[in-house]
């Protein structure tokens, strides 16, 4: 192994080892209460290792943030793709993506401070990130079957992203997110109902 590839696989470590630790904080903390000293005390470093990975705070929470979304991305392309049936595959997709936001990472992380942290610069930036993706994914098999005449994948996407991110937030601050996670079932449930009535 060379001397770059090891230092490469050094940096790497160091970056792991602090998103893993911010991951956690940030979590049991919150973003606003979370300290960059408590971040770099706990891994044992020196800050500027920390600044030499991450421009700031803001980097850092994204890059936590990016890691808890495609976690939870790949779960809901997994439950989509297991099954056959086009609406069956949206059910499943969507459900997990709603299941997700019972996780306390994913709940705080990406529901409830990336509102705050990262929300303006996504909107100036224009970057879409992996959730219209992860939607194109799920309802590909739809729109492909013929299901859905007249609409088109984007707006779809789009219109199912909004949605979802709302119910999420429903259950992010509910006082019973166990509560507020199954009446959401109950709206997806009439709503693929609804749609499918009114294309057949």
């Amino acid at each position: 192994m060379t001397v770059k590839r090891l230092r490469e696989r050094q940096a790497e470590a160091t970056r792991e080892l602090l998103v893993g630790i911010a991951r956690e904080r940030f979590v049991k903390q919150g973003y606003a209460a979370t300290a960059m000293d408590d971040i770099v005390q706990r891994a044992g470093l020196a800050k500027g290792a920390l600044y030499h990975h991450f421009s700031g705070k803001d980097a850092l929470f994204k890059a936590v943030y990016d890691v808890v979304l495609d976690e939870t991305a790949g779960a809901v392309m997994a439950a989509a793709l297991a099954e056959e049936d086009p609406w069956a595959a949206v059910r499943a997709g969507l459900s997990a993506f709603l299941d997700a936001c019972l996780r306390p990472a994913f709940r705080r992380i990406v529901i409830i401070d990336s509102v705050t942290v990262l929300a303006a610069r996504a909107w100036e930036s224009g970057t879409e990130g992996v959730e219209l993706p992860m939607l194109r994914t799920v309802l590909t098999p739809l729109v492909d079957s013929g299901a859905l005449p007249g609409v088109t994948l984007d707006a779809l996407a789009h219109l199912a992203l909004g949605g979802l991110y709302g119910s999420a937030l429903y259950i992010a601050r509910a006082a019973d997110p166990e509560a507020a996670r199954v009446e959401a079932d109950v709206v997806l449930d009439v709503v693929l109902r609804g749609v499918r009535a009114a294309t057949t």
